[in-house]
């Protein structure tokens, strides 16, 4: 009996894209409409009036955030080993650039962040890193800002949140000891 009149109910669904919807736009938020899929509209915060038979939209935060950059291992200038960490903060200052050029931002921050700050390590020695940690994170900031240019985002600040020198080890993938086959997981 529920399949009997499944059908109604898409059928019902169907009619309601003829007419106007109200989106509420918070005030944390931005938004893009895709009229006829092409035209692009900004959505501030707001009260917003759309016809979804033929406009999309899409919304996004755009007060601060924070994204933790994964710890890699990277050599300095003066070829030490350390393990490097941040913390990057940003807020998005063109939702319009954020939506329609970027697949997906949060990730893209954190690509574009981890290679400023594992080229600015390259480039310094340890001693200069560790001489002046607050000159160190805005070179960082800097660098980043640059990598993020044009992907409507404005950094903030970025930060070390985990720094120390340390000794790599690389395991192949697979080993074999005696007649056992050992699988290290990578």
């Amino acid at each position: 009996m529920e399949k009997a009149f499944g059908w109604i109910g898409e059928i019902f669904q169907s009619l309601l894209k003829l007419f106007p919807w109200l989106v509420i736009v918070p005030a944390t938020h931005g938004g893009v409409a895709f009229v006829r899929g092409h035209r692009i509209k900004e959505w501030k915060a707001g009260l917003h009036w759309y016809w979804p038979v033929v406009t999309s939209y899409r919304l996004m935060t755009t007060v601060r955030q924070t994204q933790m950059i994964q710890s890699k291992v990277v050599m300095t200038k003066d070829l030490r080993t350390v393990t490097v960490g941040a913390l990057v903060t940003y807020f998005v200052d063109d939702v319009v650039t954020a939506l329609t050029k970027i697949a997906d931002l949060p990730s893209d921050v954190i690509e574009r962040s981890q290679g400023a700050i594992l080229t600015e390590v390259g480039l310094n020695t340890l001693a200069e890193i560790q001489g002046d940690r607050g000159e160190f994170n805005k070179r960082v900031t800097d660098r980043i800002s640059k990598a993020l240019n044009g992907y409507g985002v404005f950094v903030l600040q970025a930060q070390l949140t985990e720094f120390a020198p340390c000794r790599a080890f690389s395991l192949s993938g697979h080993a074999a000891v005696g007649q056992y086959s050992l699988w290290t997981g990578f």
